[in-house]
C-alpha cells in the first residue's frame, strides 16, 4: 500500500465515525392521540377479568367539577397481538404482561416511541396480582399521566412568557405567568384583574378567562372551602359582569367544590373544582381555583380559571387553564 493510500484511510477515519453518530441518532415522531387519551396493552381476556376493572375503576372515574360527566382520561384498549406501529407512538401508554413465572414489576419511561410520550409498564404473574398491583399505586399511576399531560401544554405556553401580558402581571402582581396574547383584559382593579379569550369552534362560542385577586393574609382559615367560596363570589360579584344588566357571575353553593392540597413549585396550594353560573343571566361552566400564600409580601394569591363551553366537553378546556395557572411563578 503506497503512501497516498495510507493517507487517504487516515483522513477517512474520523468523517467515518462522524457519519455513523448522525446515522444512530434517533429522531422521534410527535406523539400522536388527543390530550387525555390513555392507550391500555393488554390482552382482552384480562381486560375483562380483573386488570381491566382496576384499569377502568382508575382511569374512568369522573373528573370533579364539569357540569357532565366525563373520565377523568378516555381508554382505549388494544391486546398486544394488535399493538402495531401505528400504536407506538400514542401520548399516554399503560402495558399489562402477565407472565407466570414473572416478579412484580412496574416501570415508567418516557419517548420510547415518540416525543414527549410517556409509557408505564407493569409486569405481574397473575390477572389478581397485577389489579393489586394497579390498585395500590392509584394515586402516583394518575399523577403520572395527569402531570405529563399539563407538561405538554406548558411547553406551547413557554413562548408567551415574555409576552405583554406576562409583562403586565409581573409589573402588577410581581408574579409571572405564561400568558398568551389572545387574553384581553376585561375588568381590573388594584388587587383584581379579569382576562378573558373568546374563541369560536365549529360555529359555537367557547369562552376560557382567568382572574387574579389577592388580599391580605390574615389565617389559615382562609383555606376553608366556604371562606375561598365567599372570597371568589365577592370578586366575581364586584368584576365580573354578564351580558344582562346586573347579571354577575356566581359560585353554585348547592355544589361543594373538591378540594385538593398540592405542591406547586415548592409552595403549598389549595385547590378548588367547582361549578360558577352568571346570577341573572344563562351563562356557566366548571372553574379551577388555586389558592396560596405569598409570605413575602404577607399576602393571599388567587388565581381562578374558568370555562364557558356549551356545545362541548370542559375536561380538556379546564386542562389548558390548569396548565396555564401552573406557570406560575414568583
Amino acid at each position: 500500500m503506497n503512501f497516498t493510500s495510507k493517507l487517504l484511510i487516515i483522513l477517512l477515519i474520523p468523517f467515518t465515525i462522524i457519519s455513523c453518530d448522525e446515522i444512530n441518532e434517533r429522531v422521534l415522531p410527535s406523539c400522536t392521540g388527543k390530550s387525555g387519551d390513555l392507550l391500555v396493552v393488554v390482552d382482552s381476556a384480562y381486560y375483562n377479568q380483573q386488570t381491566g376493572i382496576a384499569i377502568q375503576q382508575i382511569f374512568s372515574q369522573e373528573q370533579p367539577g364539569l357540569p357532565q360527566r366525563e373520565a377523568l382520561f378516555n381508554l382505549i384498549q388494544v391486546p398486544h397481538r394488535s399493538f402495531a406501529r401505528i400504536f407506538q407512538p400514542m401520548r399516554n401508554i399503560i402495558m399489562v404482561n402477565i407472565e407466570p413465572e414473572s416478579k412484580i414489576k412496574l416501570t415508567v419511561r418516557k419517548e420510547v416511541w415518540s416525543e414527549t410520550q410517556l409509557v408505564v409498564t407493569i409486569t405481574a404473574p397473575s390477572d389478581e396480582i397485577a389489579a393489586k398491583t394497579i390498585t395500590k399505586n392509584a394515586a402516583v399511576l394518575l399523577d403520572y399521566f395527569n402531570d405529563k399531560e399539563l407538561t405538554r401544554l406548558q411547553a406551547k405556553y413557554a413562548v408567551n412568557s415574555n409576552s405583554k401580558n406576562a409583562q403586565y402581571l409581573s409589573e402588577k402582581f410581581e408574579l409571572s405567568l405564561n400568558l398568551d396574547e389572545l387574553y384581553v383584559i376585561a375588568e381590573e382593579a388594584d388587587d383584581f384583574i379579569w382576562y378573558r379569550k373568546e374563541k369560536s369552534v365549529g360555529g359555537h362560542p367557547v369562552s376560557q378567562g382567568i382572574m387574579i385577586y389577592t388580599y391580605p393574609y390574615v389565617s389559615d382559615s382562609t383555606f376553608e372551602v366556604s371562606n375561598l367560596v365567599t372570597k371568589r363570589n365577592y370578586y366575581t360579584q364586584e368584576y365580573v359582569s354578564g351580558a344582562n344588566e346586573e347579571s354577575y357571575m356566581e359560585s353554585y353553593y348547592e355544589y361543594i367544590p373538591a378540594q385538593k392540597e398540592i405542591s406547586l413549585n415548592g409552595v403549598y396550594v389549595n385547590e378548588l373544582r367547582g361549578l360558577w353560573h352568571m346570577q341573572g343571566g344563562f351563562m356557566g361552566g366548571p372553574f379551577v381555583n388555586y389558592t396560596l400564600v405569598d409570605e413575602q409580601r404577607n399576602r393571599v394569591v388567587c388565581i381562578d380559571g374558568y370555562v364557558y363551553a356549551p356545545k362541548f366537553d370542559k375536561r380538556e378546556f379546564l386542562r389548558e387553564q390548569e396548565a396555564l395557572i401552573k406557570t406560575i411563578t414568583f
